[in-house]
């Protein structure tokens, strides 16, 4: 069992807290990146989660050009 603690720093307000593992620090609503370099506090972590979706990246390109698309199936 881990006896010493782990301290979190956020990334964005430099709010600190210490949790006994990775999981306990995202159940308490902490943000961690999976390599352990990004973290972000509750307050925070709504604004970094789920990039793409909150229009943080860029749409990814399309693998096929306009007006390729499959316009229906053929059954028989």
């Amino acid at each position: 069992m881990r006896t010493e603690k782990i301290n979190y720093c956020c990334d964005e307000c430099e709010t600190v807290a210490t949790f006994a593992s990775k999981e306990k620090a995202r159940a308490g609503g902490w943000a961690i990146a999976r390599d352990n370099k990004i973290c972000y506090c509750p307050d925070c972590a709504p604004f970094h989660r789920l990039g793409g979706a909150n229009g943080k990246r860029t749409a990814p390109r399309r693998w096929l050009p306009e007006g390729w698309e499959q316009l229906s199936f053929k059954t028989k």
